[in-house]
C-alpha cells in the first residue's frame, strides 16, 4: 500500500460507504420512510455521492498518469493497457443492466424498454468512456500541460451545454447506445453529461496538485481551492434555487443545470481538501477506508449486484427479497452487513495482490470468459 496517496483512497473509501448506504436506503426503504422529512433532506445530501466518486476517479486517473506520462504518449504496453481496462470498465456497465444472461434471448426478445434500459449510461460507463477520451487526449495532445487545460475548459462546456441536450430526444435521429450517453429521456441515470464533467475537473485538478507537489507549494494549493469552494458553493447553491424558480417543474432541465453541477463540485471540493487535511493531522497506521477505496471497483460492482441484482443473481438480492417495504432500522443492519462483507472481501483481494498480483488477473480472467460463453450459448 506504499507509494499511494492515502487520502485519494481515504475519500474514495467515503464515496463508497455513502454509495452502499445510499442504494441499500432507495431499494429497500418502505414508501412511508421515504416520505418523511428527515428522508427528504437526506436525499439533498445523498446527491452529492457519485460527483464525489466521479471527482476522485478524475484525480485519480492524474496522479497516476502524470507518474509516466511518456508511456501514454506514444503507443506503449502501458497506453494499451489502459484502453483495455477503460473498456472493460465501461462493459462492466452494460453487463449490469443485461436483462437476461443470452444473447439469443437478447436478439429475439429484447422490447424498445428492454434495449433503453441495457444501452442505459450509468456511472461506471460515465467513468471508463470520461477516462478512455481522457487516455486518448493525452496522446493526441503529447503534452500534460496542453492536455490538464483542455480538460478543465472541456469540463466547463460540458456543465454549460448540457441543459441544451436535455431538450432534444437524440433517439430520433441517433441509434440508441449513443442517444443513452447525451440525456436521461430514455432512463439513462447517469449520462455523460453532465457527469463526465466532474471526472474533467478532478482530472485538471490532479495536475495541478501534482504541480504543486514537485513544488513543495501543495498546502498553499489546496488552501485556495477550498476557499474558493467555499465562496462558490452559497453563491451556485442560491442560483439553482432562483434557476428551478424559474424552470418550475421542467426536471430534465432541473437535473442537467450548471448551477446544480457548480454547487456539487464545489461541496465535493470542500470535502475533498477536509480530508486532505484530516489525513495529514491523523496519521494511521491502517484506515478501513482505505481498503474500500483500493478495491474501489470490486465493491461498486459488487454492492449493485447483492442490492439490485445481475444477469447472475437476477432473483436473490435485497432489491427481489425486501423491495421497498422495510423500516430504517433493518435497513441499516442490512447496509452495515453489506459493509462489512465488501470490506472483509476488499481486504482479501488486497492480501492476494500483495502476496501474487497475477492470482486476481487469472481470477478476473477466468470469470470473464465464464460469463462470456454462457452468455453466448446459453439459449434461455
Amino acid at each position: 500500500m506504499g507509494g499511494r496517496l492515502r487520502f485519494i483512497d481515504v475519500f474514495r473509501g467515503l464515496a463508497i460507504i455513502l454509495m452502499l448506504h445510499g442504494h441499500t436506503a432507495d431499494a429497500l426503504l418502505s414508501p412511508n420512510e421515504k416520505a418523511s422529512t428527515i428522508f427528504q433532506i437526506y436525499t439533498i445530501f445523498r446527491g452529492f455521492t457519485a460527483p464525489m466518486f466521479l471527482f476522485i476517479s478524475g484525480f485519480a486517473f492524474s496522479i497516476t498518469t502524470l507518474k509516466n506520462a511518456d508511456e501514454y504518449l506514444k503507443l506503449s504496453p502501458k497506453f494499451l493497457k489502459r484502453i483495455r481496462k477503460f473498456l472493460f470498465i465501461t462493459s462492466l456497465g452494460y453487463f449490469l443492466h443485461l436483462p437476461y444472461l443470452s444473447l439469443k434471448k437478447l436478439l429475439n426478445e429484447s422490447s424498445f424498454e428492454v434495449l433503453s434500459a441495457l444501452f442505459s449510461s450509468d456511472v461506471l460507463q460515465v467513468i471508463g468512456i470520461s477516462l478512455l477520451t481522457l487516455q486518448i487526449m493525452l496522446f493526441l495532445s503529447k503534452d500534460p500541460v496542453k492536455f490538464s487545460k483542455i480538460s478543465l475548459y472541456a469540463g466547463i462546456i460540458v456543465f454549460l451545454i448540457s441543459p441544451f441536450l436535455f431538450m432534444f430526444d437524440f433517439s430520433n435521429f441517433l441509434p440508441l447506445f449513443l442517444s443513452q450517453y447525451l440525456n436521461t429521456f430514455h432512463g439513462s441515470k447517469f449520462p455523460l453529461f453532465p457527469w463526465m464533467g466532474y471526472i474533467l475537473f478532478g482530472n485538471y485538478i490532479g495536475y495541478k496538485f501534482t504541480s504543486n507537489l514537485k513544488l513543495g507549494h501543495a498546502e498553499t494549493f489546496m488552501s485556495k481551492i477550498f476557499k474558493l469552494s467555499t465562496l462558490t458553493f452559497p453563491v451556485a447553491f442560491a442560483l439553482e434555487f432562483g434557476y428551478e424558480m424559474i424552470i418550475n417543474s421542467n426536471q430534465f432541465l432541473i437535473y442537467s443545470s450548471p448551477f446544480l453541477s457548480l454547487s456539487r463540485l464545489s461541496f465535493v471540493m470542500i470535502v475533498f481538501y477536509l480530508i486532505w487535511k484530516l489525513e495529514k493531522a491523523i496519521s494511521l497506521k491502517f484506515h478501513p477506508l482505505q481498503i474500500f477505496g483500493m478495491e474501489s471497483l470490486f465493491a461498486y460492482v459488487f454492492h449493485l449486484m447483492v442490492i439490485y441484482g445481475s444477469p447472475l443473481n437476477p432473483t436473490i438480492s435485497f432489491s427481489a427479497l425486501w423491495r421497498e417495504s422495510l423500516g430504517y432500522h433493518h435497513v441499516f443492519i442490512l447496509f452495515l452487513s453489506l459493509a462489512v462483507i465488501v470490506f472483509l472481501t476488499s481486504y482479501l483481494l488486497q492480501m492476494i495482490k500483495l502476496q501474487n498480483h497475477r492470482t486476481i488477473d487469472y481470477l478476473k480472467y477466468a470469470i470473464v470468459n465464464i460469463v462470456l460463453l454462457v452468455f453466448f450459448l446459453n439459449p434461455h
